[in-house]
């Protein structure tokens, strides 16, 4: 997997366009002093319902997961350097940006 130059431009002009429309979207908010009534309804508890279902699984894929783990204690389980050097790079990059 190559990182091109172009590519990490794009990534960094994306992230710096988020942090701020983040920015500009705290300076915007507004908070309502007037007291909230909290009503149930059968739509907010179906919700709840099924937020509960899907928080009681695992939060990931657990015959990958397990996998996974056989090959690392098994040592074969094989990143090329370059796949490891340009992530590093790329996550150096984006910490290395102004807030």
């Amino acid at each position: 997997m190559n990182i091109s130059r172009a590519e990490i431009e794009s990534a960094v002009s994306a992230y710096r366009t988020s942090r701020k429309r983040k920015a500009q979207a705290a300076q915007s908010v507004s908070y309502d002093t007037n007291p909230v009534e909290y009503v149930s309804s059968t739509e907010a508890m179906s919700f709840a319902e099924m937020a509960a279902s899907v928080t009681a699984e695992p939060m990931y894929r657990e015959a990958l997961v397990n996998d996974l783990q056989r090959r690392i204690a098994e040592g074969k389980y094989y990143v090329p350097a370059e796949q490891i050097v340009e992530k590093l790079l790329g996550r150096l990059v984006l910490e290395a940006l102004p807030a």
